[in-house]
């Protein structure tokens, strides 16, 4: 190939590569929300619960998944909603136990093999980290929401000792 040619070849390449058109683009950010007009005040004695779990043989835990007899029922009420209260959902946190994320994990230096099991009043597990189903009426004053603890074996194998776990309730209004 002749010089010129192979000059004009490369010089045309370049000139392509160098004139690639350009894109720019608008991009909207749309942010919205809501005000409430009253969220609730937790109750005094539900800010800090203790929840006892009794005493339990580690007969009970046959295999991993079996759960101890005691239903250790606590109550998390919330005062002075007012009129524009429409419902309320709660979320636990805590450390998950690592055999389930959705049970605590008990506190290390005690029994073995054992986690702890959230439940609704009407015995539905309340998985860590997800919100429960609607509590209080639309305009109610108070509100009074049942829950209940229960020991679960992790394993096949359950160790004796002392059994607690730490976890913390979120509110989330409608």
């Amino acid at each position: 190939m002749p010089m010129n040619k192979r000059f004009c070849a490369i010089a045309l390449l370049a000139g392509s590569l160098l004139q690639a058109p350009a894109h720019g683009y608008d991009v909207l950010i749309s942010i919205t929300g809501s005000i409430i007009g009253n969220t609730c005040d937790v109750a005094a004695d539900a800010k800090t619960l203790t929840v006892p779990l009794g005493t339990i043989s580690t007969g009970q835990f046959r295999t991993a998944g079996s759960m101890g007899n005691v239903k250790s029922w606590f109550t998390l009420s919330l005062q002075n909603c007012g009129p524009t209260f429409t419902g309320a959902k709660v979320r636990f946190t805590g450390t998950p136990a690592p055999a389930n994320a959705q049970w605590l994990k008990t506190t290390t230096g005690g029994a073995s093999g054992v986690a702890l099991a959230l439940f609704d009043s009407d015995d539905q597990l309340v998985p860590l980290n997800t919100q429960t189903k609607f509590y209080g009426q639309a305009g109610a004053s108070d509100v009074e929401m049942k829950f209940y603890a229960r020991m679960i074996a992790t394993q096949s194998t359950v160790g004796a000792g002392d059994v607690s776990a730490t976890a913390t309730w979120l509110v989330e209004y409608q």
